[in-house]
């Protein structure tokens, strides 16, 4: 049996080439400053944080116009954004308005916390340097000092600084950014969980006790306190609203 060769060509390839990295066209991206846009969703939020804008305000685009010195269309843009982000909300024949708080969103907010500061609590027991903890340790002082003067200001500021050094010292980057996304709406309802003076008081000692169980290393106890550091906070605020309700 004689084989002969194949009359048939081989069929040509008609997949486009494979670009690498190094081929990619119009990947450049340009360092830029923050669009006036995204300065008035920061400027906007920090008031509604420190209780300027209460939950319920009206917000009248004229009116924001002149207050954040921007024209309308950048208004109604950032006035869009927080409403997808949840900071107001817009009714039939009211407008927009900044959202209120209720307890279903709390309980959302609270079982998050508690989910995620449990673990970092419980990382930063493991990880944590003797550097991070003493810092850890000025924090809470901080804290204990801009509470007793009745500066809200340097208190929250202390609390942030906190957190902080905590999820640094945890080593988890992804928790650390979310938390960092989180880290407005977490300054609302700190402000007025605090807004009592007692409960300005428990946190600090409760903080003292996540403190301990780090400095011994013992994880289990730095993520129970911690989980029960949340849980206090979130009856504090629960007890805030309805009061005021």
């Amino acid at each position: 049996m004689t084989l002969t060769p194949s009359k048939n060509k081989a069929k040509t390839s008609t997949a486009p080439p494979v670009n690498t990295v190094g081929s990619l066209p119009g990947m450049a991206v340009e360092r830029t400053h923050p669009t006036l846009r995204q300065l008035a969703v920061e400027k906007l939020k920090h008031t509604i944080v420190e209780g300027h804008l209460p939950p319920g305000s009206r917000l009248v685009e004229r009116k924001l116009c002149e207050l954040l010195d921007v024209s309308r269309s950048i208004v109604r843009e950032t006035l869009g954004q927080l409403e997808a982000e949840g900071w107001i909300t817009k009714e039939p024949y009211k407008g927009p308005t900044v959202a209120v708080i209720d307890e279903d969103s709390i309980r959302q907010i609270f079982e998050m916390r508690a989910a995620v500061e449990g673990y970092v609590a419980a990382l930063c027991a493991e990880r944590a340097t003797p550097a991070q903890i003493e810092e850890l340790e000025a924090s809470i002082n901080a804290m204990d000092e801009a509470q007793a003067s009745g500066n809200a200001e340097a208190q929250i500021e202390a609390i942030e600084d906190f957190y902080e050094v905590l999820l640094e010292a945890a080593g988890n980057a992804l928790m650390a950014s979310y938390l960092a996304s989180q880290r407005s709406r977490l300054a609302r309802l700190r402000r007025l969980s605090l807004s009592h003076a007692s409960r300005a008081c428990a946190s600090v000692e409760e903080k003292r006790g996540i403190l301990l169980a780090i400095r011994n290393r013992d994880p289990k106890r730095a993520k129970s306190l911690a989980e029960q550091h949340v849980w206090n906070s979130s009856e504090s605020l629960l007890a805030v609203l309805r009061k005021d309700n």
